[in-house]
């Protein structure tokens, strides 16, 4: 029975008892959802906890075994396609109107082309990224919607006017991802944050 149903019939039972009449206190209700007595006093704890508990239980959510194993997987293609030098298969782990929200308060970059703008500019130097290890701490969601946390280390050289120079830094990342139609998952939001100088 649907909690909706539920609800109707303790109003109806109530307003067949005669309901709240003006000048008159608030009866009993003397019909109960399964024929036994009971007033409403004890029937409005019922119906808030049916209320309650399909709320708990779309919060907890569930991801299937293969879902998470999808879902790991996009990291493992994530780090794997940087490694190649692979700017196609960065994109194609994307949806079209994914996010990029980069350290330090920096402009989000909307859509495939802001993540273009941001990563694969035309003009920038030669690249390689050298080392990258992305850690998921924790996995959460649904059927369609997932988050994803953790720790990221990443190390690259960068060649310009003929001298080559390294950097790396370690941080961490928040993704979002949701379900596409043929069931591969795919990044809409990426963050990810790296540790601030210390004076």
């Amino acid at each position: 029975m649907g909690i909706l149903t539920l609800i109707l019939a303790g109003l109806f039972c109530y307003l067949a008892d005669g309901g709240l009449s003006i000048g008159q206190p608030m009866r009993p209700m003397k019909r109960c959802l399964m024929g036994g007595l009971v007033n409403i006093a004890r029937v409005l704890p019922v119906i808030c906890l049916l209320l309650v508990c399909p709320v708990i239980e779309a919060a907890g959510g569930s991801l299937s075994a293969e879902d998470i194993a999808k879902i790991k997987r996009v990291h493992t293609k994530y780090e794997e396609a940087w490694l190649k030098g692979d700017a196609n298969g960065v994109r194609a782990l994307f949806t079209e109107d994914c996010v990029l929200l980069p350290p330090h308060g920096d402009t989000p970059r909307i859509g495939q082309k802001g993540l273009n703008e941001y990563w694969f500019p035309p003009d920038a130097p030669p690249t390689q990224i050298t080392k990258l290890v992305v850690t998921p701490q924790s996995i959460g969601g649904d059927g369609e919607i997932a988050y994803v946390w953790g720790t990221d280390e990443v190390a690259w050289t960068t060649v310009q006017n003929g001298k080559t120079t390294s950097a790396s830094h370690k941080g961490m990342f928040l993704n979002v991802l949701r379900k596409q139609a043929n069931g591969e998952w795919m990044m809409s939001h990426h963050m990810w944050d790296e540790p601030v100088a210390r004076h």
